[in-house]
């Protein structure tokens, strides 16, 4: 059995010095790790370069989804892991990980990413509201593996055609699982394997990562889906604020009252692109 690990990387320079530290500290041994580049224009690379890696650079930004292809296509290994730059693994994430592999039906295992900053408002709402997992119960076949932190059968990648590229940065994880589901593969998450979150957000910054995961849900391109997509924050806001209130969350409420309007606007800025 032969394990390769692909971190995605772009501008990455501020995280990958700890992620890296933190992937060559496991309690098992990786075979090989690959860095993909995807056009960072800070030191990200030189970073890299100073660990025994394998890096492969796109000349521009290409995108999450091409990244991960870039990474199977290269990859050696039986395993193929993907770990998110801004994320530092625990020293048994890697064990842990492949320990869920029982049987040839199951194609992928992700882990519970925990976030690492939730003092500030910004970072605290995405840790209450966007959570990178699926709780503290192993489950078996979750909606979706999240890219954050996962395992595949690399034979079950290619034979579902591996990621979809034309969705660029965001859904490319849960489109994959929903491909392996269909072919009657099985996913399990595991909260055993951790990986802790460096991110840090601004108000600005969360509501942008909140709207580009969700702008391929009944995506903005038309007059019924913006009126759904309306309709759909309203009372999502309306839900949050309740919550928080009840939680005695208070300084959360800001972001939960601009959310509606902040994603409309973004909203018609993108259906008028798409026009």
């Amino acid at each position: 059995m032969k394990i390769s690990l692909y971190i995605p990387c772009f501008n990455a320079s501020l995280y990958i010095k700890r992620c890296l530290e933190g992937v060559f500290n496991q309690s098992i041994n990786i075979d090989e790790v690959l860095i993909i580049d995807d056009g960072s224009t800070d030191n990200t690379v030189q970073i890299a370069s100073k660990f025994d890696v394998k890096i492969i650079s796109h000349e521009s930004n290409k995108g999450l989804a091409a990244a991960r292809n870039t990474a199977i296509k290269n990859s050696a290994g039986d395993y193929i892991a993907s770990l998110d730059s801004d994320c530092v693994p625990e020293k048994n994430w890697i064990e842990k990980l492949i320990h869920e592999f029982r049987d040839n039906k199951i194609a992928g295992i992700g882990g519970m990413l925990v976030e690492g900053y939730q003092d500030k408002p910004a970072d605290l709402w995405r840790a209450v509201n966007m959570p990178q997992h699926w709780g503290n119960e192993l489950t078996y076949n979750p909606e979706f593996l999240f890219g954050s932190n996962n395992i595949f059968r690399k034979e079950s990648l290619l034979k579902v055609g591996m990621y979809d590229e034309a969705l660029g940065n965001n859904g490319e994880d849960h489109h994959i699982s929903q491909k392996l589901k269909s072919m009657n593969y099985a996913l399990i998450y595991t909260p055993a394997a951790r990986a802790v979150h460096l991110r840090q957000d601004t108000v600005s910054s969360i509501l942008r990562t909140h709207w580009n995961w969700y702008r391929m849900f009944h995506e903005p391109v038309n007059i019924e889906n913006l009126k759904f997509r309306t309709r759909y924050n309203l009372r999502t806001s309306r839900d949050r604020i309740k919550e928080d209130i009840r939680n005695r969350q208070y300084k959360l409420l800001s972001i939960d009252l601009i959310l509606p309007a902040d994603q409309f606007i973004r909203d018609i800025r993108y259906f008028v692109r798409k026009r």
